[in-house]
């Protein structure tokens, strides 16, 4: 160290005597070198600076240009190092600027006065240092800059000059703006490519200072453009230096700043330069001048012009202050929608032009830049208008193809952000509204949002919106989704696009809900609100521009609908204080056909076109409509069941469900389409799965009829679509071109999954105990109504003629679907009739054994549609057939009450003589199923409570049956009722048989398979036994009957008391045959004398007018004559 401050001395030394100072710099600048890596030497080099900086300065004015050159490098050096500049003293520094200022103007070295130059552009002097010598090294550098010998090098030191004395002094530097930074970009028109780019390099850096220019500046750069500065740059267009030539344009229109907008007539002509660039083939010359573009836009737009930062506002957020000033607010207000449309419309223009991707990028560029220049003004509403709306048309016309896809999604990422801005903090009070505006301004600026919504490190300031921008998002999503609809957009792009418009959809609606829900809201406001949402939605499901896939278009209109249900409250939708015109086009058009009219339905098709409804009413009426016109247009549509259900649950749980189902089903049965049971299908499992979530039906159950007749015409639906549909077939004349047939084919009814829907609400109707209880029976409602369709479809298919076998196929699957709803109606009816309580509740209420007559009606009304189809010998699956079978059966064997089974008798034995008839024409499982439903038939007879009474008048009703049964060639058939008339009739002792069944009784009788009544005790065991008993014997009376051949023999009871029988004597039965008149003893006489002569000698078999007749007259007589035939037996038999 010793060494290098030895060295040190000796340096001074020779520079102080003039000996060899060419050596003694040399030295120096290489001890400083050395000294760089060395703390130590640069130390001692530090404090050496105080007294070797007069010596190194009074030489920098040597004539000697090697001495000179070499005494500023080594000045350089220690104007450069920060520690040896905190040594230099003041009056060091001051002789320092003052000799390089000196030198800097006065030398005519080029190679000293670069090295002058240099030295301001390296020095690190604090400012207060620099300050005192501000303007005359600012006029020392402005002469370097058009130093007088034309330099290229010192211009170059020059503008680094300006740079650094930029960054020290930056407010001082941009006050004098119009003195240093002309020479610097009058040379961006230079032919000379280096001084162009040295020029461009300086004023990017020092931008900030010059970008707004000064007023001074401004004027400068309008009086050089004048002069020079326009031809300068046509010149270089005709160079072909276009690029170049818009590139200065860019820098050009900047410094012009606000003086732009008051020479209009510069800027025009300056116009003509990205004019004629704008046009250009070259993408490089495209992308150059959208570059250059936002030079116009430091240019116009400035925080002096900026609308309002509020969102709200008639006048598009520019604030009214008054009457004073509301002429100067509206030409402020028209400077800036012209200033916004000049600069929007090249974007518009290329962004719909089919240029390259990257210029596409440039201009999304510039277009975001636009957004960040306009702070928080970008939210106001005629910045959407002039700027946002206009761009995201341009962009959403391109078809996303694989090259502007990345310019879709940057799109709706912006616009997304923009729109859940406000729905950030959904739970943010509105009375920290303007706290948030504060945070968003304050986050526009953080670290997360470049990320998030800005594009080129440029931030876009969004705030919450409110409902006067509704409309202008609502456009955007109706571009978006009118754009994805084309047919030929593919799958792919089509679904990014539904989805985009999805997420931002739902995002608005949030934010909408957000200010219905703020009390500052007022009424009219939240009205418009309703009506703009609804208008919208109406707008998107009638589209009918061509070349526009409806299917999808649909989709997502539904989808769009539900969103709006989800998200704003019930409260809203179904208040009756908001009322909408119902003004879509399809409730006009919908006209009821007469088969649909039911005048018991109160307020099924009162909705008619413009009535005043709740929101919620008019979604519901836009949702169905857009279901029935694609089902009935499309029947291969994408819309899901499940999606369906979905929306009429969430209409049933959050809204009143009376009216949601009144209003649905009224709906429903304007349209009678084939394909509408997909409609049906959807509320019925809907309605079904609120009822089981609610577990209880009580919300349904008002006083009002309109509820309970609705759910009722909701499960007839079907049937009347299946007479509707078969209607239309049977008319057609019988399909005539396979086109047709194929037609008729695709439309063919898919009931499998009807059935069960309808099964599945049925069900839990029931078990809910679904009623009026000022009508009948849920279910007797329901089986007369379905019986009178029934009775409408039958006399159809009666008079139509015969069908060819697409169309009987058809005929049965619908005749079939009427048993499978039967089968579950018997099946739920049979659980009601099986519970302990209900017999009670029969035997003092009739309703329900109205229901069960109805049920029954229907499934016998059923079976005889089936069993006419079996006659008819089509080609049928009767798989269904012994399904009903059973279900009756099953159902029989739940009756107990004798009222009950005798109906069920009533209705059934007039018809079981056809059914018996289509036996052979049945397979084996089906006609098993009959025999069990003709035996539980039978059983229930024998089980009733209180007893059947098996007496002449009862075997009179069954005789038809009986007559075709007793003797039935299936065995299982007859061997049933024989059992049966064995176990009742036979029991019986008296009986007038029916004429129609004596050859059958006659036939069974002698064959010993029947027993016809009740047998006496034979006589020797009644003689024998006549002592002991306590009572006297039975009576018998022969009465003659109607038939000649025949008797009527009945065992005739005493009614006398049982302990008067004990008293009497036998003696009197002797006493009584006394008191026989003389006429009546002769005539014992003569039928005695008969009765030998038919013993063995007598006439035997001579019929007589006593035989006939006489003892009709006297019941005594026969009595007597009964009980003396007995003693002349009993005498006999012991004689022998």
């Amino acid at each position: 160290m010793s060494n290098f401050s030895e060295q040190l001395e000796e340096i001074k030394s020779s520079i102080s005597s003039n000996t060899n100072k060419s050596f003694a710099y040399s030295t120096l600048l290489y001890l400083q070198e050395q000294s760089s890596s060395s703390p130590a030497s640069i130390q001692t080099l530090a404090e050496s600076s105080p007294s070797l900086i007069p010596l190194i300065v009074a030489d920098v004015h040597e004539e000697d240009e090697e001495i000179a050159a070499q005494a500023l490098k080594c000045l350089g050096f220690m104007m450069y190092h920060p520690s040896i500049v905190a040594i230099i003293p003041v009056d060091g520094a001051n002789l320092v600027f003052e000799s390089l200022v000196k030198l800097i103007t006065m030398t005519r070295m080029k190679t000293v006065c670069n090295l002058g130059v240099w030295c301001i552009s390296i020095q690190q002097f604090k400012e207060p240092v620099i300050a005192a010598h501000f303007h005359s090294l600012l006029q020392a550098v402005v002469h370097a800059l058009d130093n007088p010998m034309g330099s290229l090098s010192t211009t170059f030191e020059a503008i680094q000059a300006v740079m650094r004395l930029a960054v020290q002094l930056g407010e001082k530097m941009r006050d004098l703006s119009h003195i240093w930074a002309r020479p610097i970009f009058r040379r961006l028109i230079s032919l000379d490519k280096r001084e162009r780019d040295m020029t461009e390099r300086c004023l990017l850096k020092i931008r900030s200072l010059l970008i707004p220019p000064s007023p001074d500046l401004s004027k400068i750069v309008a009086k050089d453009m004048n002069k020079k500065l326009l031809n300068g740059m046509k010149d270089m267009l005709n160079h072909g230096l276009k690029i170049q030539a818009v590139g200065a344009w860019g820098w050009f229109i900047r410094l012009l700043g606000s003086h732009a907008l008051k020479n209009r007539h510069l800027v025009n002509e300056m116009l003509k330069i990205p004019e004629h660039t704008f046009s250009d083939h070259d993408p490089q010359v495209q992308i150059a001048t959208q570059v250059a573009w936002e030079g116009l836009i430091d240019s116009l737009i400035h925080p002096s012009i900026l609308p309002s930062k509020t969102n709200g506002g008639v006048d598009g957020g520019f604030e009214q202050m008054g009457s004073l000033k509301k002429e100067s607010t509206e030409h402020q207000a028209n400077g800036f929608s012209k200033s916004i449309k000049l600069i929007m419309t090249p974007l518009i223009g290329i962004m719909s032009s089919n240029c390259d991707a990257s210029v596409h990028l440039s201009c999304f560029n510039t277009w975001c830049y636009l957004l960040h220049k306009l702070d928080s003004s970008v939210n106001c509403v005629l910045v959407g208008k002039l700027v946002l709306y206009p761009f995201f048309e341009a962009v959403y016309q391109i078809d996303p193809d694989c090259k502007s896809t990345w310019l879709w999604k940057r799109c709706i990422d912006l616009l997304n952000d923009s729109v859940s801005e406000k729905s950030k903090d959904v739970d943010c009070d509105s009375s920290n509204l303007a706290s948030r505006h504060l945070s968003a301004r304050t986050s526009a600026h953080g670290a997360s949002a470049p990320g998030k919504c800005s594009w080129k490190q440029h931030s876009i300031k969004w705030l919450p919106w409110d409902l006067c921008q509704l409309d202008f998002f609502l456009r955007i999503i109706l571009i978006l989704i009118n754009q994805a609809s084309k047919e030929t957009l593919s799958h792919e792009k089509r679904r990014l696009a539904y989805d985009a418009s999805l997420r931002l959809f739902r995002s608005v609606i949030k934010g909408v809900q957000i200010d219905l829900k703020n009390s500052s809201t007022n009424y009219n406001d939240v009205l418009l609100c309703l009506n703009t949402l609804l208008e919208f939605l109406k707008n998107l499901c009638v589209e009918n521009s061509e070349g526009i896939d409806r299917n999808e278009l649909h989709n997502i209109s539904l989808q769009l609908v539900e969103v709006v249900s989800e998200e704003i409250e019930p409260a809203i939708l179904g208040s009756p204080l908001y009322k909408v015109a119902l003004d879509l086009k399809y409730v006009e058009s919908l006209r009821s056909s007469d088969e649909t009219r039911r005048s018991r339905v109160l307020g099924l098709c009162n909705i008619t076109y413009m009535d005043m409804v709740s929101p919620i009413v008019y979604l519901t009426v836009l949702y169905f409509s857009v279901m029935a016109q694609t089902t009935l247009n499309t029947p291969k549509t994408d819309l899901t069941p499940e999606a369906m259900q979905r929306y009429f649950k969430i209409m049933l749980s959050s809204y009143d469900p009376q009216e949601q189902i009144i209003v649905s089903i009224g709906l429903l049965y304007k349209n009678t389409g084939p394909s509408c049971l997909k409609l049906w299908t959807a509320i019925a499992e809907a309605l079904k799965d609120y009822i089981v979530d609610v577990k209880n039906v009580s919300s349904l159950k008002m006083d009002n009829k309109s509820t309970y007749f609705a759910v009722c015409d909701l499960l007839i639906y079907p049937f009347i679509i299946c007479f509707c549909h078969e209607k239309e077939l049977m008319s057609a004349n019988i399909c005539v071109s396979s086109q047709e047939s194929c037609v008729l084919q695709q439309r063919k009814l898919k009931l499998g999954q009807v059935i069960e829907a309808w099964n599945s609400l049925y069900g839990s109707l029931c078990t809910s105990q679904f009623e009026d209880s000022t009508t009948n029976n849920f279910s007797e409602d329901l089986c007369n109504t379905l019986n009178g369709w029934l009775t409408k479809y039958a006399s159809m298919y009666e008079s139509a003629n015969e069908p060819e076998s697409s169309h009987a196929d058809l005929h049965l699957g619908i005749i079939s679907f009427y048993g499978g709803v039967m089968i579950c109606i018997l099946e739920k009816a049979q659980s009601l009739e099986s519970s302990p309580d209900e017999s009670q509740k029969r035997s003092s209420n009739n309703k329900i054994s109205n229901s069960m007559n109805s049920c029954l009606t229907l499934a016998i009304r059923i079976l005889n549609l089936l069993q006419t189809k079996v006659g008819k010998d089509l080609p049928t699956d009767l798989h269904v057939v012994s399904r009903l079978y059973s279900a009756l059966a099953h159902f029989i064997s739940h009756l107990h009450l004798k009222q009950d089974i005798l109906s069920v008798i009533e209705i059934i034995s007039s018809l079981f003589l056809e059914w018996l008839a289509c036996l052979p024409m049945q397979d084996e499982s089906t006609n098993h199923q009959f025999q069990l439903l003709w035996t539980e038939m039978l059983n229930c007879l024998k089980r009733s409570q209180p007893p059947v009474v098996f007496d002449s008048a009862f075997i009179k009703l069954q005789a038809p049956l009986l007559e075709k049964t007793l003797d039935h060639p299936n065995p299982a058939i007859s061997e049933s009722v024989i059992s049966f008339w064995d176990s009742t009739y036979g029991e019986q002792n008296k009986l007038v048989y029916p004429e129609n069944l004596l050859h059958v009784l006659d036939k069974l009788s002698r064959n010993g398979r029947i027993n016809l009544h009740k047998r006496s005790p034979p006589l020797l065991e009644r003689c024998d036994s006549r002592p002991q008993v306590s009572t006297i014997p039975g009576k018998y009376r022969v009465n003659a009957t109607n038939y000649t051949c025949s008797k009527r023999i009945e065992l005739v009871n005493d009614t006398s008391n049982h302990t008067k029988h004990e008293q009497m004597p036998s003696s009197n039965l002797k006493r009584k045959r006394l008191e026989l008149t003389e006429h009546q003893k002769e005539v014992r006489r003569a039928q005695q004398g008969r009765a030998r002569d038919c013993g063995g000698h007598g006439l035997g078999g001579i019929k007589t007018y006593t035989n006939a007749d006489f003892s009709q007259g006297n019941e005594d007589s026969q009595d007597s004559q009964e009980l003396w035939n007995l003693e002349s037996i009993l005498e006999t038999s012991k004689k022998s």
